[in-house]
């Protein structure tokens, strides 16, 4: 029997094979495999797969693994990996939120994801030479991951026998260890994480229940509603193809067993929502250097974590927010109402303790006389013209909670400068505290506890440097700092 010629491309060397191969998606590099006996023997090249790996794990440059091949390293965590990959995840958790950093640590061959926590230290009051009258703490946190428990851990005793690159069990909740080997099972605390499908953006609107919420820059969201509790099969994908690379959930709940009777009782379930945010709206570049995400002071409330986001097509002020810009056009700086209502400081949260309606009077008269005696858009030096070298101070800047506090709750603005160009400028600061420092009008936003009646009020946002930045608010004569958060440093494993 005539044998018939090989096709000329498997006819090339080996080196050359693969070398094309290395070019190929993950998609295709198992496609090709299943062409014929000599491709997949190709296709089973191990240095194939060591890029598809070390892509799921920014910020550290993987080793070989030790107990098994790059290939069978992909296969373990697939499809989970996404989870490593998108690094920063912010929960849905009712007013306060929380942000976890994840990584792949390779000493226990794990996906882990922790929680991202900051002490705010003990301030210092300090005078401020521009306005003595104002309040201003200094504000130096310490900024570091709650290493004690992961709120994720996946390895690969969670994921059972569903691995592999094929139709895995994409529906299965997956048992999570996060308390050591053997898991406290025995305390009756379980958590199990559940990928989730993306919600047709065509049906979305800005009261669909959903996360993360508009105003936060996403390729796909979630529903983060569910009268079943997610336990309908409608929630997760059902293919590979359906699956959300940007939000998953995590279902908790404890359970309590009684001995005689052997019977087992859950309460306290709960399940939340985890979005990501772009890398490309958090990493900062020449022409948008303060994108990324930050750590701000915020008094009594502690600190809370936001991202700050410089876009390029901004979507039209909140309404509030325009009219307090345009009130402060027209009669210098006041808010967009006689609120008295939340900033970030020790003496408003005094007042939020006290409110009742017999004293909203008295309260709105009290920022009344703040209003009256603050130095506000003062300039002791001329604003100066942009050079070339300027060119960064163009363009708006947002800051969006990412966790937050029973006034302002986690995905909502927290202030937004309008334009920090040359329309936006009120001043380049020449005294000792802030020197250099361009600044520039902004809003800040404010509430009363449950986020009822929140407005804007006017205010300076002070441009110090590139990892500092300052809020003046000036209604209530408050000076508020932020620092940027280093992530890179907190997703390498020491």
């Amino acid at each position: 029997m005539e044998i018939p010629n090989p096709p000329p491309f498997v006819t090339l060397p080996s080196e050359l094979i693969h070398h094309i191969l290395s070019f190929l998606s993950l998609r295709d590099l198992l496609s090709l495999g299943l062409v014929n006996h000599a491709l997949h023997e190709h296709s089973l090249e191990d240095t194939l797969y060591q890029p598809f790996v070390q892509f799921h794990v920014p910020g550290t440059t993987l080793t070989k693994p030790s107990a098994s091949n790059w290939r069978e390293l992909l296969k373990t965590h697939h499809p989970y990996w996404f989870i490593s990959r998108n690094k920063i995840w912010f929960a849905d958790s009712l007013h306060t939120g929380k942000v976890l950093i994840a990584r792949y640590d390779p000493r226990i061959n794990a996906i882990e994801a922790y929680a991202l926590v900051a002490e705010r230290r003990q301030p210092a009051l300090t005078t401020w030479a521009w306005n003595p009258d104002a309040v201003v703490h200094t504000f130096s946190p310490r900024i570091q991951l709650d290493l004690n428990a992961p709120v994720v851990r996946l390895d690969p005793t969670a994921y059972g026998n569903a691995t592999g690159f094929g139709i895995r069990q994409v529906q299965k909740e997956i048992p999570m260890s996060l308390y050591g080997d053997p898991p406290r099972a025995s305390a009756g605390l379980y958590s199990r994480l559940m990928l989730t499908r993306p919600w047709p953006e065509e049906i979305t609107d800005e009261s669909t229940a959903i996360w993360p919420p508009l105003i936060l820059p996403s390729s796909s969201r979630t529903i983060n509603s569910s009268a079943t509790q997610f336990r309908d099969e409608n929630y997760r994908p059902s293919r590979l193809s359906e699956l959300s690379t940007t939000t998953f959930r995590v279902r908790k709940w404890m359970e309590f067993s009684s001995r005689p009777h052997g019977i087992s009782m859950r309460v306290g379930e709960d399940i939340t929502t985890w979005a990501t945010l772009p890398e490309e709206c958090y990493t900062p570049t020449a022409q948008k250097p303060w994108q990324g995400i930050w750590c701000g002071d915020y008094a009594s409330h502690g600190c809370e974590f936001l991202a700050i986001i410089q876009p390029d097509d901004p979507k039209p002020l909140p309404e509030r927010a325009e009219w307090a810009m345009r009130a402060r056009e027209r009669q210098g700086s006041v808010s967009s109402s006689d609120s008295w209502s939340t900033a970030p400081t020790d003496a408003i949260e005094e007042q939020e303790a006290v409110h009742t309606p017999d004293v909203e009077t008295s309260l709105a008269d009290s920022v009344a006389t703040l209003q009256a005696t603050t130095p506000n858009e003062r300039s002791p030096s001329p604003i100066p013209s942009l050079t070339e070298d300027d060119s960064a101070y163009s363009g708006r800047i947002e800051a969006i909670k990412l966790t937050g506090d029973p006034n302002i709750p986690r995905g909502e603005y927290t202030f937004i400068a309008p334009d920090i160009g040359p329309n936006g400028l009120v001043r380049v600061a020449t005294e000792d505290m802030f020197k250099g420092a361009r600044i520039v009008r902004s809003v800040g936003h404010i509430a009363a506890r449950g986020f009822r009646d929140n407005d804007f009020i006017a205010s300076q946002l002070i441009l110090i440097s590139h990892n500092r930045l300052a809020q003046y608010w000036e209604t209530f004569g408050h000076v508020s700092f932020y620092e940027r958060v280093d992530v890179d440093a907190l997703i390498k494993v020491s």
